[in-house]
């Protein structure tokens, strides 16, 4: 059967707005809905070449569109995915939310697990989280990306950042359900690889002249943020200084949204941020080497008259 895809169509899925849907707990339901693909056809009655429309079947057998995708676009429904992550990772003590955006578009499933949760240091608890994501209209290739979530801010639970991911676009037979799943596990293992690292942070030195130093890395408007959270959290330890930039990361940086979305922003500058903590030469190098560092970068210039630095706007 083919649709017509003319304007009106069009228009009245966009007047059509869906909240997220956010569901407790393991249950399967919410993400077990039929979606199929039909051809589209423009409003003179001809097919259009090279795509498709792909729509969710209700349980009334009435559908609703989603996206118009390419032709060889395959669908890997969200339930598939879930289905063999939780036959192969075999949660016992985990919580568990599941949102559901764009009527059933995409779709993100978090569990926390507790069983792996890590004391760095005395009330300072850091718990894996597991993120796995999914998209019927392009938007998401399907993902999986272990979160680390720091309990101890008043407001509840604080996503660190996502620090392990692996992501595959929707690549039809070539997508193994069954490797996706293995390598989940291979990612969750070294969780107690970065808990160590946390640990060391705890008992590393930092200058007050190396904290503002390294800030040059990051974006111009960001920094401020970072230095608004140091009360409070730097306590000259590399543990104290992380804390500061993943509270500013989680609550206050809001990028715009654009061709990347603002969540993906955050997460590509909490990979960076993680990367500079996580190297050694950050904070054993001399300032000077740091500097030529930036420079090349273009994250800071010298002025010609005073020989000092400047930040590029």
């Amino acid at each position: 059967m083919a649709v017509n895809f003319n304007e009106n169509v069009i228009t009245a899925f966009r007047r059509n707005k869906y909240s997220d849907e956010v569901f407790d707990g393991f249950d399967m339901n919410p993400i077990k809905f039929d979606v199929v693909d039909k051809p589209l056809t423009d409003p003179e009655g001809f097919v259009i070449p090279d795509r498709k429309g792909i729509y969710r079947v209700n349980e009334d057998g009435t559908s609703n569109y989603l996206a118009t995708v390419s032709k060889n676009y395959p669908i890997i429904k969200h339930s598939d995915i879930i289905e063999k992550l939780e036959d192969g990772m075999k949660f016992s003590n985990a919580d568990v939310k599941t949102i559901i955006s764009r009527n059933g578009a995409t779709m993100q499933r978090i569990y926390t697990l507790k069983d792996y949760s890590v004391e760095v240091r005395k009330q300072d608890e850091i718990s894996p989280s597991i993120r796995v994501v999914n998209s019927y209209d392009g938007s998401n290739a399907i993902g999986f990306f272990i979160d680390a979530v720091r309990l101890v801010c008043t407001n509840g639970m604080v996503s660190i950042r996502q620090f392990m991911s692996m992501s595959y676009r929707h690549f039809g037979s070539k997508f193994d359900l069954n490797l996706f799943s293995q390598n989940a596990n291979k990612l969750i293992s070294g969780f107690n690889v970065y808990a160590r690292n946390w640990s060391k942070w705890t008992k590393e030195s930092v200058t007050e002249e190396r904290a503002t130093l390294l800030m040059d890395y990051m974006p111009v408007r960001f920094r401020a943020m970072v230095d608004a959270r140091m009360n409070g959290n730097f306590d000259n330890t590399k543990w104290g200084l992380y804390n500061a930039y993943t509270e500013a990361l989680t609550h206050d940086f809001n990028p715009n949204n654009g061709a990347t979305s603002s969540d993906t922003k955050k997460i590509r500058l909490g990979g960076e941020i993680t990367k500079i903590f996580n190297d050694n030469w950050y904070w054993t190098a001399p300032k000077e080497e740091i500097v030529i560092d930036l420079t090349r970068k273009r994250k800071i210039k010298a002025k010609d008259e005073e020989n000092e630095l400047s930040v590029y706007e």
